[in-house]
């Protein structure tokens, strides 16, 4: 597949109102076209061939909630679509998680219900260097995590969830963690997650998760620098 034109991608979000992460300003700053969806906003997907390249950032659902969500199923005949065609998509935490569904893969709790919200180490994987070279300390904000899919390549692991990231190939890839929540876009997570969940952090908890945002900001924010001009890049191709 090629796209005649300027590089347009589209950018699928399931809440508005926080354009200033990571992933928006890397499109702004390379002068590339940028599209946004929001299902769960009443938004009808497009027709994916339009595009370079799909994103689907996460979201407060769980990839699972297609029996009671008409969006959410709406958007995995989305995702197959996608993949269908041939175009390329890039899934973070939920999208992540619907990317794995549509291949086969299953969503599920922690053995241990556990969860991981705030920062911990995303590491290499033998052989998958050339996704991440060295151990990372990234944002988390989820419950679920995903299984391998069949015929995918883990390509980063960690230690409470052990699947961390995986590669169908080189143009599609799907990320549990938050590479695109810069301190600024954490700002506004933490306002709404004050008023929507008063309960689930405290003000001390907020008050750690953006000393470590800001900690490790200039690390995230290089490897998703790499990882989005190596992806741009291929995605670009004639496949």
């Amino acid at each position: 597949m090629s796209i005649a034109g300027p590089s347009r991608y589209l950018f699928v979000k399931h809440s508005e109102g926080w354009n200033v992460d990571r992933c928006t300003l890397w499109m702004q700053q390379k002068g590339m076209q940028v599209d946004w969806c929001y299902p769960d906003s009443g938004h009808q997907f497009p027709d994916p061939t339009a595009y370079t390249g799909v994103v689907v950032f996460g979201g407060a659902n769980s990839a699972n909630d297609s029996v009671t969500s008409e969006w959410l199923r709406s958007e995995l005949v989305f995702i197959e679509r996608c993949l269908t065609v041939d175009v390329p998509l890039f899934g973070i935490c939920l999208g992540a998680q619907m990317l794995a569904r549509v291949l086969g893969a299953t969503v599920q709790r922690h053995p241990e219900r556990l969860s991981e919200i705030g920062f911990s180490c995303v590491r290499p994987v033998p052989g998958a260097q050339d996704f991440l070279l060295e151990p990372l300390f990234v944002m988390q904000w989820h419950t679920e995590g995903f299984s391998l899919p069949h015929g995918a390549k883990l390509v980063a692991t960690g230690e409470l969830f052990e699947n961390q990231a995986f590669q169908l190939n080189e143009r599609v890839l799907g990320v549990q963690f938050h590479p695109e929540v810069n301190p600024q876009a954490l700002a506004i997570w933490h306002e709404r997650n004050r008023k929507r969940r008063p309960g689930q952090l405290s003000d001390a908890d907020r008050a750690e998760m953006m000393q470590d945002a800001l900690l490790h900001d200039k690390a995230i924010t290089g490897w998703l620098d790499g990882f989005l001009s190596g992806w741009t890049r291929r995605v670009s191709q004639v496949a």
